[in-house]
């Protein structure tokens, strides 16, 4: 007999998690199946933390986001007594960019964004900054704002809450399970996997990098997956670098190879520095991706990109892995029905920076499945918006 529902939904990851406990919460009846038993290593929603910031430079239309999804966190925190939001601040600098540079100085639109929409941003000199971090080898030329309300999301952990949360409203999740087929019809769509049969009133897919392989061609042929690396690396004094003590810190250089990232270290992370670079030009799959970090790589990684821009790391890195990213061509998020069938929804391209507005995301799908009217707006997330 096919167990029927009113929303499925195909991936469990930063999206697929949030989606659920919000359906759940609703009252709507939910089935999440994953491939693998998520936060799991293959996709898009490990390695411990995500920045999150809400003056967010990408555009107007994430701020609403961005925000909401900071209460979602302290919500979630307060239902569960999970730790998910560590309120550490964040540095965005810029170095001297050419005119039409992709990023132009990120630290001035950053600011001009938080002064716009109310936002707390401080435009720093760099004598501030190495006054109030040393380690951070900024030069004179360079543009610096702080906003204090940023800071790291537990991201595994959000998920594992969330998938919690749902479970405990009534949802039913299927892990280690692969969907290998969609068939929509007037009323409802199957899903298949290789051993059981659903049928829901609506599909959602946030199936991150595996997202090519389901949806709808026309999809499918905008969408590309890149391969990104993640370092955590020994330094000389730890507690320097502690979510206590330490921003974030967003790094912007001249063209997206300059680009470095710093997270400082939460209480219970990995006991090392968490940095990272971001590269769009070599693509990959999700099922093809190599997982492995070289040696190569991470001493290149360091001498290039680590070492000349942060005192006291040093080149042995004790830990390292690869995430994906799934991009779209203007590196906006794409989240519509599929052409398919108004029935199925994807919502997994999020271009390297979704994991901040995703509980929000979660809870304006969830709301927009349910029929009701969502709080947020999706629209400008659509398909002739992308």
């Amino acid at each position: 007999m096919t167990e029927r529902f009113d929303l499925i939904i195909v991936g469990l990851g930063a999206m697929g998690s949030a989606v659920a406990y919000q359906s759940a919460k609703l009252g709507l009846s939910v089935l999440g199946i994953d491939r693998f038993d998520p936060p799991h290593h293959r996709g898009s929603t490990h390695a411990e933390t995500r920045i999150t910031r809400r003056a967010v430079g990408e555009g107007p239309q994430y701020l609403p986001f961005v925000s909401r999804s900071h209460e979602l966190w302290r919500e979630i925190e307060s239902e569960t007594g999970d730790v998910l939001f560590h309120q550490t601040g964040g540095l965005i600098l810029t170095e001297p960019v050419l005119t039409g540079a992709r990023w132009q100085d990120f630290a001035i639109a950053t600011h001009e964004i938080g002064q716009r929409a109310g936002i707390p941003c401080e435009l720093l000199s760099p004598a501030t900054v190495r006054e109030r971090h040393p380690a951070i080898k900024i030069t004179d030329d360079m543009s610096a704002c702080f906003e204090p309300t940023g800071g790291l999301v537990m991201c595994e952990q959000a998920v594992t809450s969330q998938l919690n949360l749902a479970r405990a409203h009534g949802a039913r999740i299927i892990i280690n399970t692969e969907v290998v087929d969609l068939i929509p019809g007037p009323e409802s769509v199957v899903v298949n996997t290789r051993t059981e049969r659903f049928e829901g009133q609506r599909v959602v897919l946030a199936t991150g990098p595996w997202l090519p392989e389901m949806t709808d061609p026309s999809i499918a042929a905008q969408l590309s997956v890149t391969r990104q690396v993640v370092y955590w690396f020994e330094v000389d004094d730890l507690d320097q670098f502690s979510a206590e003590s330490f921003p974030f810190v967003m790094w912007v250089g001249e063209t997206d190879e300059h680009y470095f990232s710093l997270f400082p270290t939460p209480p219970g992370g990995t006991r090392a520095v968490k940095v990272l670079g971001e590269q769009f030009v070599n693509t990959t799959t999700a099922d093809t991706v190599d997982l492995r970090v070289s040696s190569e790589e991470i001493d290149r990684f360091y001498s290039e990109l680590a070492e000349p821009r942060i005192e006291g790391l040093r080149p042995h890195a004790v830990h390292s892995a690869v995430c994906l990213y799934t991009n779209t061509p203007d590196d906006h998020f794409l989240i519509d029905t599929d052409p398919r069938s108004d029935r199925i929804l994807a919502m997994s391209p999020c271009s390297g920076h979704g994991f901040k507005h995703s509980a929000a995301l979660g809870e304006a799908v969830a709301q927009t499945v349910a029929g009701m009217s969502p709080t947020l707006d999706l629209s400008p997330f659509g398909r002739a918006n992308s």
